[in-house]
């Protein structure tokens, strides 16, 4: 813990300088998928902000951010659409962001939007650089030396793959989508650096966005469960219960990652 305490503050005041080539990367993706909306639509007498704003979902999540909930709509075939599908947490900063500026809520919902696509562009790269970057401590101690830089390529690609997805519009749009995806990824990259109580918290604020959550608030219970286990046995198997924290040894989990959890 003391050695994944100190690589963590170490890493902290260059991770935005490590992982600018990827959000660079992935804002020059978007600001070309953007231009090429607006010239489509121009060129149609459209407006490209009416799409990516005031369309669609869009609609339902500003009508929930002015007017709570309670809204259906009864199609001719006689389905019910209901607004109850649409979960709080975007709506709750549409509202928050529209009274304390003078954006509209679909204005406010366009901004969070942008704003978490770059958030969750930088986790993604966050939690491939990581997995990646165990790699690059082993390069430089054996024969595998030249792979060593593999974390952050392999972060950069990752990041511009979900840029450049068909339907990665909706990363620009006044959807949940990004606000979702941001949350996950940093949920997930505090899980792999033992941040239990911050991994707990987006994944509950990932509840709070789409139904999907719960298959984050599943990969935190997971790998919770699964760290446990493993420090247990290795305290265990390795003689080491005086080295060990007590609760590993004595079957108590952490209280940090019971919070978590």
């Amino acid at each position: 813990m003391t050695d994944l305490a100190t690589r963590v503050a170490v890493a902290r005041p260059t991770a935005l300088r490590r992982a600018a080539p990827a959000l660079l990367g992935y804002a020059a993706v978007r600001a070309l998928g953007l231009v090429t909306l607006a010239v489509w639509s121009a060129a149609r007498g459209k407006s490209a902000y009416t799409l990516l704003a005031a369309r669609w979902d869009s609609l339902w999540y500003a009508r929930v951010a002015g007017g709570g909930y309670g809204y259906e709509v009864r199609l001719p075939n006689g389905d019910v659409h209901s607004d109850l599908a649409f979960f709080p947490l975007l709506p709750w900063l549409e509202r928050l962001l529209a009274a304390v500026s003078p954006l509209s809520y679909a204005g406010a919902g366009f901004v969070v939007s942008l704003l978490a696509s770059l958030a969750a562009a930088w986790g993604i790269f966050a939690v491939v650089d990581h997995v990646y970057g165990r790699r690059e401590e082993g390069a430089e101690r054996g024969p595998g030396r030249a792979a060593a830089g593999d974390g952050r390529a392999a972060g950069v690609c990752a990041v511009l793959l979900w840029a450049v997805l068909p339907v990665g519009i909706v990363q620009s749009m006044a959807y949940s989508e990004s606000l979702f995806t941001a949350l996950a990824a940093w949920s997930l990259y505090c899980v792999l650096t033992g941040r239990w109580v911050t991994a707990g918290g987006l994944a509950l604020l990932a509840g709070l966005t789409r139904p999907v959550g719960l298959a984050v608030a599943a990969a935190v219970w997971a790998a919770a469960v699964t760290s446990f286990v493993r420090s247990r046995s290795a305290a265990v198997k390795d003689g080491a219960r005086q080295a060990a924290p007590a609760s590993a040894v004595s079957g108590r989990a952490p209280s940090r990652l019971l919070i978590g959890v």
